[in-house]
Parts: structure tokens; sequence; C-alpha cells
């Protein structure tokens, strides 16, 4: 972990003071002697959420589950629609080529995205990690 952060005129940087880990903020403003002021990291977490700067831990992990749940759900359709195509339907007699490799293209894509959450993701019936990997082992067998 980056310990300073310098920007323009501006450093940022992770100090210890008497009431544990801080940020020193410094600023050079011309000729004059630098400013500084120290501030414990949840004072400007604060500062940051209330002029909309970033989203509060409460609305961002809301969003962050939604946005899971809806991923996992079109993971879960796309690997049905590219069970059904690959197993089931009539490609055999028709070309379906071009259909097939982008489905598995898109299944792909959507295997990906959802993997770095699987672990964490709950819905209503429990964790649904197992449907993934279920879903990754169903992809490894179609290729």
């Amino acid at each position: 972990m980056q310990t300073k952060l310098t920007h323009h005129d501006l450093v940022a940087e992770e100090v210890n003071d008497e009431h544990g880990r801080a940020i020193l903020l410094t600023q050079q403003d011309g000729l004059e002697e630098p400013r500084s002021v120290i501030v414990h990291p949840w004072q400007l977490r604060a500062v940051c959420e209330e002029f909309g700067i970033v989203a509060s831990d409460e609305q961002a992990a809301k969003t962050i589950h939604t946005l899971q749940r809806r991923m996992t759900g079109l993971l879960g359709r796309i690997e049905h629609l590219a069970e059904w195509m690959t197993n089931h339907s009539d490609q055999r007699h028709a070309d379906l080529t071009y259909e097939i490799t982008q489905l598995q293209a898109l299944q792909d894509l959507a295997s990906e995205w959802c993997g770095d959450f699987a672990d964490n993701l709950r819905t209503e019936n429990g964790p649904i990690a197992g449907a993934l990997r279920s879903g990754a082992a169903h992809q490894g067998g179609q290729q």
C-alpha cells in the first residue's frame, strides 16, 4: 500500500500521531511556507461522502449487490441457452456456427465477470457460488 501521494502542490502522507493512523495533507502556496493539516481517514472519507466525491459504504454496497444479482441472473440465462443450443437445437441440420460461437463468447464473458464475486453474492436461497461453479464446469465441458 502506498503511504505517500503527490498531486501537483498537494502531498498526502500516511502518518501516525498520538491518536493512531492519520493522513497529513501538505500544500505549498506560492513562496510561503507549506500549510499542513492532519486528518483521520474517517474524517476525510466523511467529507468526500458529504460532497458526493465518493459514495457512502451503504449505498455502494447496495449498488454492488444489485449489479452482482443482475449479472448472475444474466449468466444463468446465457448458460441455459448455450446448453440448449448445444445439446437440443437442430444445429446438426442447420449451420448455426456463428450463433453458437457468439453465444459461447457471451457465456465466457459473463462467467469471467461473475467469477470475481461468486463467493460473496447471496440470494434469498443462500449462496450462489455453487451454481456459478457448476456453470463454469458445464462451460468447460462444451469446449
